[in-house]
């Protein structure tokens, strides 16, 4: 009867440290190493809406990509990365027509340099570049993946936390800003690794203009990613975007108000 009852205060003593500590805080990082290589699948599905005129026209778009990212040297905790595009595959319709991919065979091979840093934030390239792709404009898909890395705080994280990360992109004459928000929801398994969930909100603002156009527009979206915890990697990140863009240009018939509307779905996942 005493070995009993000595079990049973074990098992409670057990019990009760287990929901004292809980999960241990950690600082979360992307890790490099220098000849390190990962390949990755990036789909974008977006339709764009553009009024002129009195009219409509809409462009439902996807874009389907793989890419390998390799790690060319890493000094204080920057990474030199070369991201080259192995495959291209691009289906556009325009007023019910689908419009043939016909830039696979010259994206192929084209390669892109880039420098992050392990705590996610994108060094080079900044400005425009790194969002254009994201208002559904066609740019070099490569751009796509600097909107889905992590931005990690300079603390230990536990599940629960929240952060938000606030960046102004130079882009002259234009000015953009991205706020992002972080929440650290939860651990689970992804493809065979080990990963802490980070759900985030993002919202955007973009001003500019020149002596002939002004430039007005703002943006939403959530998104989603996996980052393997051991190997500080992304194993797959999801954006979706809801953009609104108006133009305001001179033309013969006197200034015109071009509006855009953009949908879009990112996915970006680490290939087994």
């Amino acid at each position: 009867m005493k070995k009993a009852a000595g079990l049973f205060w074990l098992v409670v003593l057990c019990l009760l440290c287990s929901l004292g500590c809980g999960e241990r805080a950690s600082r979360m990082r992307l890790k490099f190493r220098p000849g390190d290589v990962y390949k990755y699948k990036v789909t974008q599905d977006s339709t764009n809406i553009t009024e002129f005129m009195g009219r409509k026209m809409e462009i439902p778009c996807k874009i389907e990509v793989t890419l390998t990212q390799k790690v060319d040297r890493v000094d204080k905790g920057v990474a030199d990365i070369t991201i080259t595009c192995d495959t291209y595959d691009m289906e556009m319709n325009i007023g019910g027509k689908t419009i043939p991919n016909a830039m696979g065979s010259s994206m192929a091979g084209k390669q892109t340099p880039m420098k992050l840093s392990e705590n996610g934030e994108v060094i080079e390239p900044k400005g425009l570049q790194s969002m254009v792709t994201l208002q559904g404009l066609g740019a070099d898909i490569n751009n796509v993946l600097f909107s889905l890395y992590p931005k990690f705080p300079d603390r230990k994280l536990k599940m629960g936390d929240t952060w938000t990360q606030r960046e102004e992109l130079p882009q002259s004459p234009m000015k953009v800003i991205v706020e992002s928000k972080y929440t650290y929801t939860k651990r689970e398994e992804k493809n065979g690794h080990s990963c802490a969930v980070l759900d985030y909100t993002i919202v955007m603002d973009v001003q500019g203009s020149d002596e002939a156009v002004k430039m007005k527009g703002s943006g939403t979206g959530t998104g989603q990613t996996h980052v393997a915890v051991d190997k500080g990697i992304i194993v797959e990140s999801k954006v979706e975007m809801d953009l609104k863009m108006s133009v305001a240009a001179p033309l013969p018939m006197g200034e015109q108000e071009i509006p855009t509307t953009t949908h879009q779905t990112i996915v970006m996942a680490l290939m087994t």
